[in-house]
């Protein structure tokens, strides 16, 4: 028997936390038992095979939760704060970073254990493949767009500074409970064609390169720089030194430089920059931190070249970012 989060949303795991649910707007609010201090899970569901859900949660033990869901569809999560540890069949159990995170489901059990040595903190989206497939054919677009063509999808595709935007413009309106389903919908589709986009640029880049002999990244050059990714993500606000990340992708330095530059379309510089930009965007979307301190936390030694850095990245200021969120 398998688990009904298509159907249910996050009833299920709810229910494991001992929450008591309640109206919420147009969705519904899992409020955790008092001990666990101001914790909940919010769930909303604007049309069939599409369930997004604001989680702020602390537990003081760990919960493990089976999922077994028959439907096929996408899991699409950006993790500001948790500890989540992921188990699928045939691959080794994982940590998740923070981060943008996509879990592909056949139809086959997965495992989530929620653990207690951090809060939780996350905006998700299930997104089911016969919503997908209906939302397409009504229209008659021709962009293909399937579940299983996200199994191709590196975590480059979508761990973008856009891409974290839009979740955090999705997580205010999932608390709120009262957008229309339209936004909501819209939101969602945002975000899996601003990766869909991604990855036909990123196709036709790497068709222009294989025209470039001299500048060609081969297979394994790109598993070496896929890593020094994953190293750099784990710690945007203090990465490793470009001789340490060398040294990991078994290259010298200069050829690093290069083919981080060529693959990704950036410096390593320019890349941790956009990582902390990205990583202040989650912070300027809550109040507890004034602008002038994410700035400190960040590096940056006054307002000012915070405030251009930040610009320059995503076109608008922080403070109009703050502006625009009610802030």
């Amino acid at each position: 028997m398998g688990t009904d989060e298509y159907f249910n949303g996050n009833a299920g795991l709810a229910a494991q936390f001992g929450c008591t649910a309640s109206s919420w707007g147009k969705g519904i609010r899992y409020g955790l038992p008092p001990e666990n201090g101001n914790s909940w899970l919010v769930d909303i569901k604007p049309v069939p095979g599409l369930v997004l859900t604001n989680a702020y949660f602390t537990l003081h033990q760990p919960v493990a939760r089976v999922y077994e869901i028959e439907q096929p569809g996408l899991w699409l999560c950006s993790l500001a704060y948790g500890d989540i540890t992921l188990g699928e069949r045939g691959k080794k159990a994982r940590r998740l970073e923070r981060g943008i995170h996509l879990l592909v489901n056949q139809g086959q059990p997965f495992k989530m254990i929620y653990g207690c040595e951090e809060d939780h903190r996350y905006t998700c989206a299930w997104v089911f493949a016969d919503f997908l497939a209906g939302y397409l054919q009504d229209r008659r677009w021709t962009e293909p767009l399937t579940i299983t063509d996200a199994l191709t999808w590196p975590s480059h595709y979508y761990n973008r500074p856009e891409i974290t935007l839009a979740f955090e413009q999705l997580k205010l309106t999932i608390r709120g409970g009262m957008a229309p389903w339209i936004y909501l919908e819209s939101k969602v589709i945002e975000i899996l064609a601003l990766i869909l986009h991604s990855v036909e640029l990123k196709g036709y880049s790497d068709r222009y390169q294989k025209t470039r002999r001299v500048n060609y990244i081969t297979y394994q050059n790109k598993k070496f720089l896929w890593q020094v990714k994953a190293e750099l993500d784990k710690d945007i606000l203090n990465p490793p030194t470009v001789p340490q990340l060398a040294m990991l992708a078994g290259m010298g330095t200069t050829r690093l430089r290069q083919l981080f530059k060529s693959y990704y379309r950036m410096t390593i510089s320019e890349y941790v920059r956009r990582g902390k930009m990205d990583y202040a965007l989650r912070l300027l979307s809550h109040d507890e931190m004034s602008i002038q301190n994410i700035g400190t936390l960040l590096g940056y030694e006054s307002h000012s070249k915070f405030t251009d850095a930040f610009k320059k990245i995503h076109g608008f200021t922080p403070r109009h970012f703050r502006k625009a969120l009610y802030l």
